[in-house]
């Protein structure tokens, strides 16, 4: 709260909570892409379904650094998935709300690229001072998810996460059978599945985050042939660095600046990396850091991990009514 106070940002959260509720208001539910889910401020609002606090919190164990810098202070980078047929009506409202405002800086109109609409507004202070980047995508998962919930009456967040192992496998075989994860080698997923087991949601998360398209993707046989039960240590986000290497014992700050490095593909310094062998982690963990060529935010992958369960959990529980739904969408 300080530092959101202090800075200014307090605009920022009020205008995308009110984007989330318009939203809601057309019955679609908001996707959040991107850093945002690392706010536990950004959750009390409703603005993200990613509870960032430690798991006995029943959080997904997500630094603020993530979103805010090290020094709580850095621009914020706002990414909201909303549905295809309003993502012109949000645009406008959001272009509302920043000119009653006056604090925005005209950055494009909405283009288009491989077939998802994009939108971007930079909110800036009367003084000139950028606050934050508020970009506005276009996702098609949102309206099957609008239509499940009005042939079934099941709102989709109140979807259990915490399902049955049995079940969660289910969803997963689903997933995969729907090619919900084309761009991926179905082999690698395979393999992948073979050693993680995906038996639950936060299995899951890490399997979103390994199969998109990030740059850990030529690592995966690294991190197959070094994981074990602990599963702790396989790097599928940018924040399973720096979580991993602050139980360890290394402090946030150098923490924050390795995992920055990693997730930027610029690899770790000499002496990070003495860092690092001092704090006993495992030779092969710090080969994958030099590897690594980009990485998402978790909260990027939870989010995307959310939607995906939901449509899955739908096939599993109502298969009639998701055949009718997917097969309409996946005709468009």
């Amino acid at each position: 709260m300080n530092s959101i106070i202090s800075n200014g940002f307090e605009i920022v959260y009020m205008i995308t909570k009110k984007l989330v509720e318009k939203s809601k208001e057309y019955g679609y539910l908001v996707g959040n892409r991107g850093c945002i889910g690392s706010s536990f401020i950004a959750y009390l609002l409703g603005i993200t379904e990613c509870n960032p606090l430690p798991q006995k919190y029943n959080g997904f164990n997500i630094p603020f650094e993530i979103f805010a810098g090290i020094e709580f202070n850095k621009v914020l980078d706002i990414n909201l998935n909303v549905a295809v047929d309003i993502h012109k009506n949000i645009c406008e409202y959001l272009n509302e709300l920043l000119k009653k405002e006056g604090i925005y800086k005209n950055s494009g109109d909405i283009g288009k690229s491989n077939g998802i609409y994009t939108f971007k507004r930079i909110i800036e202070t009367k003084e000139g001072k950028q606050l934050a980047n508020i970009d506005i995508l276009s996702h098609s998962m949102l309206m099957p998810l609008k239509e499940l919930y009005q042939l079934t009456n099941i709102n989709p967040q109140t979807i259990p996460l915490n399902e049955k192992k049995e079940d969660v496998i289910k969803i997963t075989d689903l997933l995969i059978k729907e090619q919900f994860y084309v761009q991926a080698d179905l082999e690698n997923i395979l393999d992948i599945i073979s050693k993680i087991k995906i038996d639950t949601f936060d299995n899951l998360i890490i399997l979103v985050g390994l199969l998109y398209r990030t740059g850990i993707y030529n690592c995966i046989e690294d991190i197959l042939e070094n994981i074990t039960t602990d599963l702790s240590q396989i790097i599928s986000s940018r924040d399973d660095i720096m979580v991993y290497l602050t139980q360890k014992g290394i402090d946030r700050i150098t923490a924050y600046h390795i995992m920055e490095n990693v997730r930027k593909g610029k690899g770790i310094t000499e002496e990070m990396e003495i860092t690092m062998s001092e704090h006993n982690i495992p030779d092969w963990y710090i080969k994958l850091c030099k590897k690594i060529e980009y990485l998402f935010p978790k909260a990027h992958n939870v989010g995307y991990a959310i939607l995906e369960y939901r449509l899955a959990w739908y096939g599993i529980h109502y298969p009639k009514e998701y055949s009718k739904v997917m097969e309409k969408w996946n005709n468009l």
